[in-house]
């Protein structure tokens, strides 16, 4: 699935390179740890120290619990999280979204769901880096977290753009309560009367159940959209409205072709993912170039028909067809 142009510019805000402190001995920082000195302070020293403190900080961890085991988990959990962040930033510097986008940080399963939990968790974090830390605990697919999410998501001062993406992995985990009464109020003007009114409801399902990783249902949606926005954009053409909002009509049907082609890859309906891939590079060739590293495709790609069907897309390009 392809980010909207607006929403990849907010995913890669606020994220940069960590900067740890000068070299200073992590045994020695434990040592004062246990003596309860500064503990806010030195757990925070301990952290600076990076990669290189680690090994320190797991084996005392492992001795047993201790007065100061929090506190090393704290300075661990924030090491870990500077090195799983380098992971969600590649995956938003991609420009795409997809199902499994984050199953590489399952092989150090157990630091790194403490990690993306805590990245999630910590106020003082980006709100893009939290939204991703979620998408990425729905990658690994720990429920055991179930308890810990469900309480977060319960939190009055939560972000209400955090709190949906947490509806969204309760949702992928079993528990859909929470996303229930969204699927309920977009339901209801999936068939309105307003054409308008069905597009923008039905683009709404469509996002939901692609989310929540319905793709049954999300192709259900997308279908609807398709109709609808063929329609419009004919009825917008004959009526004559400036090119500049025809042109962004078309650019948005072009992403509907895209992302509908995800879904029904996802869904194992092949032949239609290559018959809206094929409407939606005709549209804009931009999507050509995602087609070999979109996640939500790897079905297709793995189809013995895939080598023939790019051969024909970019015969579209030999052609100047677009």
């Amino acid at each position: 699935m392809k980010y909207p142009v607006l929403l990849r510019a907010l995913l890669l805000l606020a994220f940069s390179a960590p900067a740890w402190a000068a070299e200073k001995d992590p045994a020695a920082i434990i040592a004062a740890l246990e003596k309860g000195n500064d503990t806010a302070r030195l757990t925070r020293e301990l952290a600076e120290l990076g990669p290189g403190a680690l090994d320190t900080i797991r084996e005392k961890i492992r001795t047993g619990p201790s007065p100061v085991t929090s506190f090393l988990e704290q300075a661990r959990n924030s090491i870990v999280a500077e090195q799983v962040s380098v992971a969600l930033r590649k995956g938003l510097a991609s420009q795409l979204s997809f199902d499994g986008q984050y199953h590489e940080l399952g092989k150090n399963r157990a630091e790194n769901i403490e990690a993306l939990f805590y990245l999630l968790n910590d106020e003082s974090s980006p709100l893009t880096l939290r939204l991703t830390s979620c998408r990425a605990l729905a990658d690994i697919s720990d429920k055991s977290i179930l308890p810990r999410l469900r309480q977060l998501y319960w939190d009055l001062l939560l972000d209400s753009r955090l709190r949906e993406e947490l509806g969204i992995i309760l949702a992928i985990f079993g528990d859909t309560q929470s996303v229930e009464k969204e699927l309920s109020r977009y339901e209801q003007f999936a068939n309105h009367q307003r054409s308008l009114v069905r597009l923008s409801a039905n683009v709404q399902l469509s996002n939901i159940y692609y989310r929540i990783r319905d793709y049954e249902k999300a192709v259900e949606a997308y279908e609807k959209i398709i109709d609808l926005s063929e329609r419009i954009l004919k009825a917008e053409s004959q009526a004559g409205i400036p090119k500049g909002l025809l042109d962004a009509r078309k650019d948005q049907i072009n992403l509907h072709y895209y992302n509908a082609a995800c879904s029904n890859s996802l869904n194992g309906s092949l032949e239609r993912a290559r018959k809206y891939l094929l409407k939606a590079v005709q549209g804009n060739p931009e999507h050509y170039g995602n087609i070999n590293k979109d996640g939500d495709l790897l079905k297709l790609r793995k189809d013995p028909g895939f080598p023939a069907f790019m051969t024909k897309l970019g015969r579209l390009f030999e052609d100047e067809e677009l």
